[in-house]
């Protein structure tokens, strides 16, 4: 018969994020990318790690399920897609040759994409990690330092939906009484990429 001290303890997380756009790139749509409706597993990851994490990997948070929400009162049932164009000055723009001026003289290239608009998530994690008995319970303790700089408003550093200009305009608590889970949105998967 075994101890239930043997048993590890199930640890969870949760998390509401909101903002008016976001951007979780599908990968077969190329050089104009267009997002999927949800953060994918990475993104989620991202948005969970941004609040509290171990740099030692004692313990470390996995997204489980990502609800769509909508404010109460507020019809649902759909998703909202915009398009969106930013400019890129990075180190990935083509040289060209034959002129000087040109991209690589100094001017930006333009990247389009499409982006989800005003997005709300509720965004569910389970904390994992090695179970060491007779140790700290690393586990926990990242639980609880989640949840205490969730209350505090703290973050290591923001948060954002996808892309890094796309920040969240609320990260903390789940809102009840002003957002509500969208049930006329079918079921999505969380994206594996």
């Amino acid at each position: 018969m075994s101890n239930l001290k043997d048993k590890p303890s199930r640890y969870s997380v949760q998390l509401e994020v909101a903002g008016p756009l976001a951007m979780f790139a599908r990968p077969d749509t190329g050089g104009t990318p267009t997002s999927y409706p949800v953060p994918t597993w990475s993104a989620a990851k991202g948005l969970f790690e941004s609040i509290a994490f171990f740099a030692d990997g004692a313990a470390w948070i996995s997204p489980t399920k990502v609800e769509i929400c909508r404010r109460v009162g507020e019809p649902g049932g759909r998703v909202r897609f915009q398009r969106y164009t930013t400019n890129y000055g990075g180190p990935l723009r083509k040289k060209n040759l034959f002129t000087t001026g040109a991209v690589s003289g100094g001017s930006s290239m333009q990247v389009f994409a499409t982006v989800v608009t005003d997005v709300c998530y509720r965004i569910h994690g389970e904390i994992n990690g090695p179970h060491r008995p007779g140790q700290t319970n690393a586990r926990h303790h990242l639980q609880d330092l989640f949840n205490r700089r969730l209350a505090r408003g703290q973050c290591h550093r923001t948060p954002c939906l996808g892309w890094s200009e796309f920040t969240c305009s609320y990260w903390g608590t789940f809102r009840d009484g002003q957002t509500e889970v969208d049930n006329g949105l079918l079921p999505f998967d969380v994206p594996s990429v």
